[in-house]
């Protein structure tokens, strides 16, 4: 009996280490939104509660050092709204990355010299090795620019631009208002 425990201990396991997520490359900026895709996980009939997904210390950013308990996550940073899988067991969801500081904000350091992960499971606090995944380390940089990919340099381009190009218009338009030399103003 004994020996059939064990066996379906070990069968069952490798259903688990098919669940993977994907983050997008590079390191995200503080208060991104980020699109976060997930596979393997249970279909959501068989868990009608949904996925959740929380920041996660990571030391070095290595998978030796992944979180081994939720201790190593920040409870604050969990998705807000339900996130469900489709019937083969996928999801895609926005998430927003915040930068945590463990002297001040939270409980862990995740920031532009502390890596972190995403971990995204069905319930990081009852069941943290259950059906999960980490996502690729990251650390989390600066302010989250408007206008999606683009950066606050390139603003302040584009205003400069703007604001030069009104200052010509403006001179030019008073040099054609002015009188040439040697012509006569009547009054």
């Amino acid at each position: 009996m004994i020996v059939v425990c064990v066996l379906i201990g070990l069968v069952a396991e490798p259903a688990r280490a098919g669940t993977s997520v994907t983050i997008p490359a590079g390191d995200p900026h503080d208060q991104q939104t980020i699109t976060v895709t997930g596979t393997g996980f249970p279909s959501h009939v068989k868990d009608p509660t949904g996925m959740q997904i929380l920041e996660c210390s990571d030391p070095g950013g290595t998978t030796a050092n992944l979180p081994t308990s939720n201790l190593f996550c920040d409870g604050s940073t969990i998705n807000p709204s339900q996130i469900n899988t489709d019937a083969q067991g996928s999801f895609t969801a926005k998430y927003t990355v915040y930068s945590l500081d463990s002297t001040h904000t939270s409980n862990i350091s995740c920031d532009k010299t502390h890596f972190c992960v995403l971990w995204v499971g069905v319930d990081y606090n009852q069941d943290f090795f259950g059906p999960h995944a980490f996502s690729t380390a990251f650390e989390v940089g600066g302010v989250a620019t408007t206008g999606g990919s683009g950066s606050s340099s390139t603003i302040w381009i584009v205003i400069v631009v703007v604001v030069a190009l009104g200052a010509a218009f403006v001179v030019a338009r008073a040099r054609r208002r002015q009188p040439t030399r040697g012509s006569s103003v009547s009054s």
